[in-house]
Parts: C-alpha cells; sequence; structure tokens
C-alpha cells in the first residue's frame, strides 16, 4: 500500500469485508474514501454509520469534513455562526490563504482584509513587526510570525487572524532554516499560537500546504475556544 497511517490502522485491519477503505492524499490534506459492496443497502449503510463513528472516536481533531466541504468552507461556517471575523497577514504564501477564504460565497461577512508582507519593510511598517526581532531571529521565525498575527488582527480590527512566513523554495534555505520551513500563527482574541511546520522542497506544494495548515489552526481555535 503506497500509504497508510499508523494512527488508524487497527480500526483499518477490523473493517468489515464488505468495506474497502482508499487514500486520496493531496496537499495537506487526505480524504478517506469507505465503499461498500453488497445487496442489502440498508445494512451497508448501517455499518458504513458505524465505521465512521468509530474513526471519528479515533481522530476527532484532524477531521474536518465529510463529502466535497473544504476546509475554507468549514472556517467560514464556523466564524458565521460565533459572529467572528478574520484577517491574514501572510508572507510565504503570497495571498493563497485570502485567496481560499474568498473564494466561498459570502466571505464578506467575517473576512475583513489581508496583508501580503512579502518584504521586511512591509512587515515592519504595516504590521508592526520590530527590526530588532528581524536582525536577531530572522522573518522565518517565532517572534516575527507572532507579532504578524497580532499586527494584523490589530489593524484590521478583527476577532482572528492567521500570519505565515517561511522559506518556500526552491532556493533561499539554510543549514539552520532549510527550504521547507514555515512559521505558522492564529492570534485570537486572548492570546497567540504559534507552530514551526517542515515541509518538502516544492514550491506550490509547500504553499498549498501551508494555507491548508493556517486554516487548520484556526479550524481548531474556534473548535475547542469559547468566548
Amino acid at each position: 500500500m503506497a500509504f497508510r497511517s499508523i494512527k488508524i490502522a487497527p480500526w483499518e485491519d477490523a473493517l468489515h469485508a464488505e468495506i474497502r477503505l482508499a487514500y486520496l492524499p493531496s496537499p495537506g490534506r487526505v480524504r478517506l474514501r469507505l465503499s461498500a459492496f453488497g445487496n442489502d443497502e440498508q445494512l451497508l449503510t448501517q455499518k458504513l454509520d458505524s465505521e465512521v463513528k468509530k474513526l471519528l472516536e479515533i481522530i476527532p481533531e484532524l477531521v474536518f469534513g465529510f463529502d466535497d466541504e473544504t476546509i475554507e468552507s468549514v472556517v467560514g461556517k464556523l466564524l458565521s455562526e460565533k459572529g467572528m471575523t478574520l484577517s491574514t497577514a501572510e508572507s510565504c504564501t503570497g495571498g493563497m490563504i485570502a485567496h481560499k477564504i474568498t473564494s466561498v460565497a459570502g466571505s464578506s461577512r467575517y473576512f475583513l482584509g489581508s496583508v501580503v508582507s512579502y518584504a521586511n519593510e512591509v512587515k515592519v511598517e504595516e504590521l508592526g513587526v520590530s527590526e530588532e526581532n528581524l536582525i536577531n531571529y530572522g522573518a522565518v521565525s517565532e517572534q516575527v510570525v507572532r507579532q504578524m498575527a497580532e499586527g494584523v488582527r490589530k489593524k484590521m480590527k478583527t476577532d482572528y487572524s492567521i500570519a505565515t512566513t517561511g522559506i518556500a523554495g526552491p532556493d533561499g534555505g539554510t543549514e539552520e532554516k532549510p527550504v521547507g520551513t514555515v512559521w505558522i500563527a492564529v492570534a485570537t482574541p486572548h492570546y497567540t499560537v504559534a507552530q514551526k511546520y517542515q515541509f518538502g522542497h516544492d514550491r506550490s506544494r509547500n504553499i498549498e500546504i501551508s494555507a491548508n495548515t493556517g486554516l487548520n489552526m484556526l479550524r481548531k481555535e474556534l473548535m475547542v475556544v469559547q468566548w
């Protein structure tokens, strides 16, 4: 098998004989497709529903939707339901997160705007990133991505924000920060979370994965926090 999740392997191995699982990976996400074979449609539907329920008990934090739902549509729904607003500060993703968000109809209700701060000067002048942090830690750092997220949230007066900074590639990497190194932060009304990721060497895939990862970080915050 080309792709198999260790975390759900016991569940997969215990699937009913009539049910087949297929992994459909794409940048930043994996779609799991369950197919059932047999003549009793009602019984097969019950077995499928049962297996999905078991799966959700194993990896509830990793499942963001079903069927044709996208991470951006799920995030939009959560923001709408909570009456919250969002802004983004993007460096390595170059506006990809904003593009995904605005591809959803009705996103103007919760998305206010974005600052594509590709140059350090823009990070300083538009987002309030300190020159000291840029000198001491570099643009691709936890200190800078936190200030980006907090700066755009303050500038746009939104409830939440997402910020990204990284080395998308194919060049620009160093031994300390190789190509694919990305810092992503989510600023909330009460705190900011930041996470470092190490993706691959393909530029377009790194941008796509970073955007999806940032949106998923926001989804998790929206799911667990009740203001």
